[in-house]
């Protein structure tokens, strides 16, 4: 798969600008120009709409939210309430390990506890999440989109480093999986975990889904490599699996593809559209946004018709963080001019007017910034609906 393809079909412009760039609204303060760099990144990509089905007792399919339920409608003990398997969340992140970049992917979940567990009183509902650091360029593999509807696929996460943190808070997640990187990266502790996730997209009432399935193992190859056969993929989906839109999943991992791209070798100066545009992202993610928005400019010098929204929309994040709103907001509005023929990748368009509408609140224009988040509402972008709530309560 060609990288500009895989970039313009399955692109996500996750780099959003945030409301939160200023400490209160109305207020002039200028934005922040830098912050100390992190072990951990920032949020690349989030996923909550995800429906668990399973084949009850009575061979008829059950879902529930977020849960796969028990498949005996007769369990009635408090530890059976959270089903079978449950997420509440998936998120990516990415952090450095010996100089190169690696995905960091999330599964948050709830589990049973009881306060006296020996004799099983005190039942209470505990947060959970388990951690997997794998090798970025794994994304790429994940759904390809030669992927019929109907057939399987199934990736080995080749998990380099994982763990589980229990009632955690957001400071102690970023400092456990940090501190599991800088250990493996010393050599002073040995990965016990393996991750496969196995993927099957389908259409639905004409509706494109994908059914997917969470398989933890070992590292050990003779356990996770019955999972890669071909046999043993189109079985994974008989008894249980999650489900999501297959847009939301696929913008879910494609939002961080780009991880896998940024370290590979930028070779002689672009010539081209894409080059020019593939070394502006590298260069943004690194936080060199002069130099981005230089890159940006030449693949449009290049290219000045190319109808592909994101050069635009980097570009106009890109200028914002170097505090030049009025900028940013051309890019901005040239970018939601460029909407998509694929109905499929209008959420991913959305993040645009998300973006346009934090830069128009930034200018204390709230009616416009209302609209545009309205409008990210309506192009199912979620992030946009914590906005109205945070901004105008």
């Amino acid at each position: 798969m060609r990288v500009f393809c895989l970039i313009f079909i399955l692109f996500l412009f996750h780099s959003t600008v945030d409301a939160q760039f200023w400490k209160k609204k109305n207020s002039n303060e200028q934005m922040v120009q830098g912050t100390p760099e992190q072990p951990v990144s920032h949020l690349k990509s989030r996923l909550t709409d995800i429906s668990g089905w399973v084949l009850n007792n009575n061979n008829k399919w059950i879902s529930a939210k977020n849960t796969i339920r028990n498949p005996d409608p007769k369990y009635d003990l408090p530890d059976k309430v959270l089903g079978l398997d449950n997420i509440s969340e998936m998120e990516i992140r990415d952090a450095q390990l010996n100089g190169k970049t690696v995905g960091v992917l999330i599964f948050k979940y709830l589990i049973p506890k009881y306060e006296f567990p020996t004799i099983k009183e005190g039942f209470f509902i505990g947060k959970c999440l388990d951690f997997y650091v794998f090798p970025a360029e794994k994304i790429l593999h994940i759904l390809p989109d030669t992927l019929a509807n109907g057939s399987t696929n199934s990736v080995n996460f080749e998990v380099i480093v994982g763990g589980k943190i229990e009632n955690y808070e957001q400071k102690d997640v970023d400092f456990e999986i940090a501190t599991a990187i800088q250990r493996i990266a010393g050599n002073r502790i040995i990965n016990p975990q393996n991750l496969i996730i196995g993927v099957m997209p389908y259409n639905l009432d004409g509706k494109d889904h994908v059914k997917f399935k969470i398989i933890k193992t070992f590292p050990s190859e003779k356990l996770y490599q019955p999972y890669l056969m071909d046999d043993i993929k189109g079985q994974l989906f008989n008894k249980s699996y999650f489900e999501t839109k297959r847009s939301s999943f696929s913008s879910f991992f494609s939002g961080a593809s780009i991880l896998a791209l940024i370290d590979t070798p930028l070779g002689e100066e672009p010539t081209d559209f894409q080059g020019y545009f593939i070394k502006g992202v590298r260069e943004y993610e690194r936080g060199d946004f002069y130099n981005a928005i230089t890159d940006f400019t030449n693949a449009i010098r290049l290219q000045p018709d190319q109808k592909f929204y994101p050069v635009y929309a980097y570009r106009g994040n890109a200028k914002f963080k170097l505090n030049d709103p009025d900028a940013a907001l051309l890019d901005f509005n040239k970018a939601v001019t460029l909407k998509p023929i694929d109905k499929q990748y209008l959420p991913l368009w959305g993040q645009v007017f998300l973006n346009r509408g934090s830069v128009r609140y930034f200018m204390k224009d709230q009616e416009g910034a209302r609209g545009d988040w309205q409008h990210a509402v309506e192009l199912g972008v979620p992030q946009a609906t914590e906005y109205l709530k945070m901004y105008f309560k």
